[in-house]
């Protein structure tokens, strides 16, 4: 701390005599500066967020993880862990604890603090509570959608979706689960939902990406093998030109070597997908307010499996075709290729 007057004078005068403490029954917590002290030093996060946090000095967080901070014009800030949404608070640290007071409650969190502590037991100092299903994506504050985990790690698991929700356009719509279905630890998030596809074509990209206008042999080759790429795109093929079933999982790693839904499937194609917005979109080419899924920015590797060719009615407008989307991160760039081919001509060219 380079400055002696203002909020960091207080900050400094305030950390000489306790080092570290908490406050309405842990509901609020004050770093530690040092290695002497009460509470984590927490500013092994800020990375996460990919520059969202710079240039705020956080001092104290609450139960949930939401940080209190001296800006560079030395404004007292509350950080939104899930949004990176700051709000000024004041220009002192009495202007802060007085914000804190008039409804401590709620702003000091010291009502849940106490319950929570009451039914499961004291907090460690470095832990903290974290929503499942993130309040900001209509999470619940009850016991069953709150986990406590280690205070640092509580915000880097939140700053990707902290990344993503900023860059978003104002009303976009977009998809994450946050409880994907049991039994496969690698699996991140599950996504379900009905995509239209518009000439029997399905565009897997990042939000940012547009196909444009391609040339007549981009889509000859989509038809002959049901996928093709651009950048920052993938075009697959589908039995039928409405709505489909699509089920989306994103994993750590790839599917084990002896992948049973390849033998299950109808049609397998793969590809790698640069993804720079963080926000992959599933839609036909005149896409709209279909949801998006948060994803880190980085490139991946995205298999399609397609199941129930073979249902399809005579004039192929009715049929059981469903497809599984799955995603994990790669260092590779991996071309366009078949992994299974569907013996008989494939639909909807």
């Amino acid at each position: 701390m380079d400055r002696s007057d203002g909020a960091f004078g207080e900050l400094a005068g305030l950390l000489t005599r306790h080092n570290g403490l908490t406050a309405f029954n842990a509901g609020l917590q004050v770093f530690r500066a040092g290695g002497e002290g009460m509470g984590p030093d927490l500013q092994t996060w800020k990375h996460t967020y990919e520059g969202l946090a710079d240039g705020l000095l956080c001092f104290a967080q609450d139960l949930f993880g939401v940080q209190f901070a001296l800006d560079n014009d030395a404004h007292v800030v509350r950080f939104d862990p899930e949004t990176a949404e700051r709000t000024t608070l004041g220009d002192t640290l009495e202007d802060w604890a007085g914000w804190l007071l008039a409804d401590p409650d709620v702003r000091g969190a010291h009502a849940f603090a106490t319950s929570w502590q009451d039914r499961h037991g004291a907090l460690a100092h470095d832990e903290r509570l974290i929503p499942l299903r993130f309040f900001t994506l209509g999470g619940a504050y009850e016991d069953d959608n709150i986990a406590v985990k280690d205070a640092a790690q509580c915000m880097r698991i939140r700053g990707p979706l902290a990344q993503t929700l900023y860059r978003l356009p104002d009303g976009a719509n977009f998809q994450m689960s946050s409880t994907p279905p049991p039994g496969d630890p690698d699996l991140l998030s599950h996504h379900e939902f009905d995509v239209f596809a518009d000439y029997s074509t399905v565009l897997i990209q990042d939000d940012d990406a547009r196909l444009g206008e391609p040339d007549r042999s981009w889509f000859d080759l989509l038809v002959d093998d049901w996928i093709n790429t651009a950048p920052g795109i993938i075009g697959i093929g589908a039995a039928r030109p409405f709505k489909v079933p699509f089920t989306v999982d994103v994993r750590r790693t790839p599917p084990a070597e002896d992948d049973t839904e390849v033998q299950q499937a109808d049609h397998v194609t793969q590809a790698s997908l640069v993804l720079p917005s963080g926000r992959l979109l599933i839609a036909s080419q005149d896409f709209g307010d279909e949801p998006r899924i948060p994803l880190p920015p980085g490139t991946y590797a995205v298999r399609v499996y397609s199941h129930g060719l073979n249902t399809l009615s005579e004039d192929a407008l009715e049929g059981e075709d469903r497809y599984h989307v799955v995603l994990w991160p790669t260092d590779e760039d991996q071309p366009a290729q078949v992994l299974k081919r569907y013996p008989e001509p494939l639909p909807g060219g």
